[in-house]
């Protein structure tokens, strides 16, 4: 029974140390932590698919609507305000500001 017990741990073990591997093969070697959120922010608005669901971004006690998550990345890079995301709340406005 021990010998079973140990037979699966050490398999089960060894799956996981491999699994790790692949995942490390996949980061490349010039990829770095952004230096700040603004800049993380920018990094991932590059590659955001735009999907047209309007969200409501949160700053501080400001709320404001984006047509969509990468609308919203796209502005925090663009100003240096940082938006969060939060789910639809009263008070957050409908419509965009008019300049």
């Amino acid at each position: 029974m021990w010998v079973r017990i140990v037979q699966t741990f050490v398999y089960y073990t060894i799956l996981v140390f491999l699994q790790l591997c692949l995942v490390q093969c996949h980061v490349p070697n010039y990829i770095s932590t952004p230096s700040s959120k603004v800049e993380q922010h920018c990094i991932l608005s590059e590659s955001c698919v735009h999907d047209t669901i309007a969200v409501c971004g949160l700053n501080g006690d400001k709320k404001r609507s984006f047509l969509d998550l990468c609308d919203m990345l796209e502005f925090t890079c663009d100003t240096n305000q940082i938006y969060v995301h939060i789910d639809d709340e009263a008070g957050c406005p409908t419509e965009r500001p008019r300049k």
